[in-house]
C-alpha cells in the first residue's frame, strides 16, 4: 500500500505573538515543498530514508496517523524529498508531518481532515498552520485558534537565508517568552488588525505594513541585526513588505508578481549582509494557495 503527498512551506509568518496571552501566528504559504512517500506493509522493517535528522518527526506522524485509524499491525517505509531548508523558519517540520499524515491516509485508502492533521502535528511539536490551504490564523501551541483569512495574494518572494538554525521547541520554552510577548502585544494587535483589513479589502500595502510591524515588534525576542536595513532597502525598491520567521532566522522580501527588480537591489543586499558579517543565500520562490495535497501518479494499491 502506497501513498504520496506534498506540503508547502511557510515563509516565516505574516504576524506572530500573543493577544490576551493566547498564542497565534498567521501563515505565509510559499511554493517550496516537502514530498513524503509512505509504503505500508505487515512484514516490512520500519525505515526512513532522508538526509536530515529533523525529518524523523515524520515517523511520529505516520505512527500517530495509523493509530488514529485504528491500525496496529502495519509497518512503514518513509521516503522524504524536500526543497525546504530545515531549522531556519520555513515550517520544514510541519510540512514533513503534514505530508506524512496525508500520504499515510492515502496508503490506507482513507482521507484525513486538516483539523486532524493539525491535532497530530501539535501533539508532536509547536506547529504552523500550513496543513490548511491559504492563509490561517492559528494557535501554534494549543490549536485553540483556527481561523481562515483567505487566499494569499500572488507575490514573488525572495528569502534571505543565513543558514542559522533555531530549534522550535527550545524557542517556545524560552524562560521569559511569555513576558516578552505580553510587552509587544500592542504592536501585534495593530499588525493583526491590518492583516484582517488587508484580506477583507485585498490591499497589498496593508499586508506589507502588517508584516513589517510584526517583524520589528519581534526584535526584542529574536534580534535580526540586518532587518532594519533590509526593510529600508525594500521600501526604496518597491517591495510590498518584509517579514520574518519569528522562531527562525530567515527574512522574506515580497514583491508584486512579475515585478522587475533593479540589479542594484541585489548588490545592496550583499552590502548589507557584509556590513553585519553574515553569509547568506537568496531563495527565490512565490506564494502558494493550493495547500498540502496528494501527489499525482500515486496509487494506494
Amino acid at each position: 500500500m502506497w501513498g504520496k503527498a506534498i506540503c508547502p512551506a511557510s515563509c516565516g509568518e505574516i504576524v506572530e505573538g500573543t493577544i490576551d496571552e493566547r498564542d497565534f501566528l498567521v501563515t505565509c504559504p510559499i511554493a517550496l515543498y516537502t514530498e513524503v512517500s509512505v509504503h505500508l506493509d505487515r512484514n516490512m522493517i520500519k525505515h526512513i530514508d532522508c538526509s536530515e535528522l529533523e525529518h524523523t518527526k515524520a515517523i511520529q506522524a505516520v505512527e500517530k496517523t495509523l493509530t488514529y485509524f485504528g491500525i496496529k499491525k502495519l509497518k512503514a517505509e518513509i521516503l522524504i524529498n524536500t526543497d525546504i531548508p530545515c531549522g531556519v523558519g520555513l515550517s520544514s517540520s510541519t510540512a514533513d508531518i503534514t505530508a506524512a499524515c496525508i500520504a499515510t491516509a492515502q496508503a490506507l485508502g482513507k482521507s484525513i481532515s486538516d483539523d486532524v492533521i493539525a491535532n497530530i502535528a501539535l501533539s508532536i511539536e509547536p506547529s504552523d498552520g500550513i496543513m490548511y490551504p491559504g492563509v490561517m490564523m492559528f494557535d501554534h501551541i494549543h490549536g485553540t485558534v483556527r481561523k481562515r483569512l483567505g487566499h494569499m495574494p500572488e507575490m514573488d518572494v525572495y528569502i534571505i537565508d543565513t543558514g542559522e538554525q533555531v530549534d522550535t521547541q527550545q524557542f517556545n520554552n524560552i524562560k521569559d517568552l511569555k513576558q516578552k510577548n505580553k510587552q509587544k502585544e500592542p504592536m501585534v494587535k495593530q499588525a493583526l488588525e491590518l492583516t484582517f483589513k488587508a484580506f477583507e479589502e485585498g490591499n497589498l500595502k496593508l499586508l506589507g505594513e502588517a508584516m513589517k510591524i510584526s517583524a520589528f515588534a519581534h526584535q526584542s525576542i529574536l534580534f535580526k541585526p540586518h532587518l532594519s536595513d533590509i526593510v529600508q532597502l525594500g521600501d526604496r525598491y518597491g517591495a510590498i513588505g518584509v517579514n520574518i520567521a519569528h522562531s527562525g532566522s530567515i527574512v522574506g522580501i515580497f514583491f508584486e508578481k512579475g515585478y522587475i527588480i533593479c540589479r542594484d537591489f541585489w548588490k545592496e543586499i550583499g552590502d548589507i549582509m557584509l556590513k553585519y558579517n553574515q553569509t547568506y543565500r537568496i531563495i527565490r520562490t512565490c506564494t502558494d494557495n493550493n495547500g498540502p495535497r496528494i501527489s499525482e501518479n500515486c496509487s494506494s494499491a
